[in-house]
């Protein structure tokens, strides 16, 4: 199975079917072969005759030998014009091209034929010459970009003519050739062709597979296929050794370079992992100008002054073939010229001379504190996982280990995390039964247990809560029962959020962190508005680049969400994902969500310039990034679904494409209610009632504890149409123990809300709603309280009590106005005026109630013409006299009036 190349794949078939002629052109090991290999397949599979030949080493120096290996299934239909090819004449005298041109035609005769050439521009010229300019058979080809693959021009048709034995001339005319450009596959692709290979699953290298094949396909098989074969690799690998296949298509000149350009190849290698003004300026000290110039034209590196190489296979080739010893060496000198104190310093140092001292340690540790702080936690990891092993104290040797376990945890990496970690432990898990639980150590759990939602997760924070170790400071306590327990008994939480506690010496977070947390405290007690006040703050305090900034903007899209302040919610949603390099428009979705907000970086502060960089690699693909963005599309996605844009569909599709429902519960049930809710609202109630359904498992068991219980008022108001509310019922007094033990103010409300409408049109119900009415704290959550209005106003109508549901009703399209909320908005509208004074139907027209009728029960202006014998546009008259007899302004109001 070919990956990654399907739009590539359906532009040869649709070609090929039209009978075009293509050129498939890429660089060294992007698949070509095996593209058109699939598509040969196809296209016999179709009933096509196909022929291949592939170029060979020698064959430009043996006129016709591509066409002999090409011809020779159907050598016994070649004209005399090609007897020379298998030796039975000679050549002279005949026209090739005339005779290839014959026997493609004679082929085409009994029906398609597709002629297949790989590596065209290897060929001979005489077999390259005669195949492109025949007239009958379709040509699919090969060629390596920027070759000089044809004679002649190729954009042209005509005549397949030529000079004697193939010497064709450039004047020839061909038929145009469709161009498709081979490209390196997309991270997606890439981790998706890895994972269909076996021994690769739960790697700690196949993130460096990864990384150095750049997504070039030949270069991801081979790194992947020698890794599984290979020695284990330690946790400090930053690249693989080169298979000698892949060395020869992507580095066949590093094997000849002479020692000048060696040298100046391993130090422009080990400088990519400390980018820099600095290290840029020690390179120009250690290496002329001209060698750069040369290791240019050898290919090894790109043009200008960054001295990139041309592909990291390139760069690991030159750190493969030299020697320990030519290793050694170059760091030193690159060392010698680099900041005294510095991190960049102490990384070459450090991997030249591996000795344990506390002076370099404590200068990575530093370093990596502050790459994590910015986000960096590959290169984190690397940097924390150096310092750990130059530790001579074993205790700080442990907590280097643990913060280093714990940056490969937050990159997504965790298999590499298990090689950080701590012997014996599981990532950032210590094994001194006396340690204290820390920040590294406990946020991977809090965001699994929180972005999960389930009692397995959970449960894993009060095994480690209940370890009887020692917990880091008072914040982190609160900050662990928030997510995991419904309860606050002895209020710490409350007090926490609502009254100044001022932060102890020992402090175990930095300011923003801090607030972060608070933030998100406050957004799983739903707190909302408390949260949006901290994760501010955090916005105010985090620095630009750092890995806190996404994260507060997707806690605070999160919040302004719940709050029904759409526009800011997708305003933050935004600003999360440029914070992680992600464009935010309908082309790439986007969208937000609120708890990533407290699993900030333990240790170091932001704005670290530069060091350790390329070791491993700047963009992060999994892990809290992963989560980040699937949190903010989810957002963007849900504000389009409720707000009905007109590339929802879109939205959503983006957002689902990088969701993982069951790791990301917390923000797959956001968008799963919003398309409830607008489902719901637009007549659509058995797919709204399975949309809201999967917020709890089919036996009743919330998919997420403290999220799901959000949308059972949503599930009862369309259970209640359909005649289910026995089904739903069970549900809603399940949540009661939950809903007291949270205290919570917003839970509350949707637990009575739902209640209400279950109740029906029994006293009860009257009850219940305006106990879901009955705090005023709840009016912060806008949209929430106007659906309980909305759903009261409705029930009070139904009472015969229009007078009291008007107010109600005029507050609650208030509300969905300012939210943009049209369908809601409409809905309110319809009741209002069914609240309105009596209307009149009486004085209408047979005519015209006859049109309203119609209108009323969903038909169009034509469909009601063609019924009634009318033209649309009288019916459109006899609608716009009806409205004002009736008291309405639109047509969606109809239903109500008339029923």
């Amino acid at each position: 199975m070919i990956v990654g190349r399907d739009a590539e794949l359906a532009s040869i078939d649709a070609a090929l079917r039209d009978g075009r002629r293509l050129l498939i052109t890429g660089g060294r090991g992007t698949g070509r072969s095996a593209l058109l290999a699939e598509a040969a397949r196809r296209h016999a599979s179709a009933g096509a005759t196909v022929l291949v030949v592939g170029a060979l080493p020698g064959d430009r120096g043996v006129p016709g030998a591509g066409l002999q290996r090409l011809l020779h299934p159907v050598r016994d239909e070649a004209p005399v014009g090609l007897a020379f090819l298998w030796g039975t004449a000679h050549g002279a005298g005949h026209d090739v091209g005339a005779a290839v041109d014959a026997l493609a035609a004679r082929l085409a005769a009994r029906g398609p034929v597709l002629w297949c050439v790989d590596d065209l521009e290897r060929l001979d010229e005489l077999s390259r010459t005669a195949i492109l300019r025949q007239r009958h058979a379709t040509v699919l080809a090969t060629g390596a970009t920027g070759a000089t693959w044809a004679t002649g021009d190729a954009g042209d048709t005509g005549n397949a003519g030529g000079s004697r034995n193939g010497g064709a001339t450039g004047d020839t005319v061909l038929r145009p050739y469709l161009m498709i450009e081979l490209d390196r596959l997309s991270p997606a692709d890439a981790t998706a062709l890895l994972a269909g290979m076996p021994g690769l699953a739960g790697h700690p290298g196949a993130r460096l597979v990864l990384a150095q094949a750049a997504g070039n396909p030949l270069a991801l098989t081979e790194l992947a296929r020698n890794l599984v074969s290979g020695p284990p690799i330690t946790p400090a690998t930053t690249e693989l050794p080169v298979p000698d296949r892949l060395r020869r298509a992507l580095a066949p000149t590093v094997d000849d370079l002479d020692p000048v350009r060696m040298r100046a190849a391993l130090l422009a290698a080990f400088a990519a992992e400390t980018p820099g003004p600095a290290t840029a300026a020690a390179l120009a000290v250690l290496v002329s100008p001209d060698v750069w110039q040369w290791l240019v034209a050898d290919g090894v590196l790109r043009p200008g002054r960054r001295r990139r190489f041309t592909h990291p296979v390139v760069r690991a080739a030159v750190i493969d073939r030299a020697g320990h010893a030519q290793r050694r060496d170059a760091r030193h000198q690159l060392a010698a010229l680099l900041p005294a104190g510095g991190p960049a310093r102490a990384w070459h140092t450090a991997h030249a001379e591996p000795v344990p001292g506390e002076t370099l340690a404590g200068v990575l540790d530093a370093a990596g504190g502050e790459l994590l702080a910015a986000g960096r936690l590959r290169a984190a990891g690397y940097a924390l996982g150096l310092a750990a092993r130059l530790s001579g104290d074993p205790a700080r040797a442990l907590a280097r280990q643990r913060r280093a376990a714990y940056s490969a945890h937050l990159a997504g990496e965790q298999a590499w995390s298990r090689q950080l970690a701590p012997p014996g432990t599981g990532a950032g898990v210590p094994g001194d039964a006396t340690a204290v639980i820390d920040v590294p150590e406990i946020a991977p759990l809090l965001l699994r247990a929180w972005l999960r939602g389930d009692e397995d997760a959970r449960e894993a924070v009060r095994d480690l809560l209940g370890s009887g170790r020692p917990v880091a400071g008072p914040i982190v306590a609160v900050w662990a029962s928030a997510i995991v327990e419904d309860t606050d008994p002895d209020g710490a939480a409350e007090r926490m959020l609502h009254q100044r506690v001022r932060p102890s010496r020992r402090d175990p977070m930095s300011p923003e962190q801090r607030q972060m947390v608070l933030g998100t405290i406050a957004l799983a007690r739903h707190e909302t508005v408390a949260a949006v006040r901290y994760m501010s703050r955090s916005v105010e305090l985090v620095a630009h680049g750092s890995l806190h900034e996404p994260i507060a903007h997707c806690g605070l899209a999160g919040a302004r969400y719940d709050l029904g302040e759409l526009d800011a919610a997708a305003d933050h949603a935004v600003r999360t994902l440029a914070a992680l390099g992600v464009p935010a428009d309908a082309g790439s979705a986007g969208g937000a969500s609120g708890f990533s907000g407290a699993i900030g970086a333990a240790g170091g502060a932001s704005g670290f310039s530069g060091a350790i960089g390329a070791a491993a690699g700047r963009a992060e693909g999994s892990g809290v990034h992963d989560d980040l963005r699937a949190g903010a599309l989810a957002v963007l996605a849900s504000v389009a679904v409720l707000r009905e844009d007109a590339d929802a569909e879109e939205w959503v599709r983006r957002a689902r494409a990088g969701l993982r429902p069951a790791d990301q519960a917390a923000h797959d049930l956001r968008l799963v209610r919003a398309q409830g809710l607008i489902a719901g609202m637009r007549g659509r109630h058995e797919l709204a009632f399975r949309r809201l359904r999967r917020l709890h498992h089919p036996d009743g068991r919330p998919v997420h504890h403290r999220l799901s219980d959000l949308g059972l008022a949503d599930l009862a108001r369309v259970a209640v149409i359909l005649g289910r509310d026995d089904e739903v019922r069970p549900l809603v007094e399940a949540a009661t123990p939950r809903i007291r033990a949270l205290r919570s103010v917003r839970a509350s409300a949707i637990h009575h809300r739902a209640l209400a409408l279950l109740a029906g049109t029994s006293e009860q119900a009257e009850t219940y709603f305006r106990l879901a009415l009955a705090d005023p704290a709840s009016d912060v959550w806008a949209v929430e309280r106007a659906l309980t209005r909305m759903d009261y106003a409705a029930w009070l109508r139904r009472r015969q009590r229009p007078a009291e549901s008007r107010p109600l009703l005029e507050a609650a399209r208030d509300v969905f106005a300012a939210a943009g909320l049209t369908a809601w908005q409409e809905r309110a509208e319809a009741e209002l005026a069914a609240a309105g004074p009596p209307s009149r139907p009486g004085l209408l027209t047979p005519q015209q109630h006859q049109v309203v009728m119609l209108a009323a029960q969903g038909l169009t202006n034509p469909q009601i013409a063609a019924r009634l014998g009318l033209s649309a546009r009288t019916v459109g008259i006899h609608l716009s006299r009806a409205y004002p007899i009736l008291g309405v302004t639109r047509r969606s109001q109809l239903p109500l009036v008339m029923q």
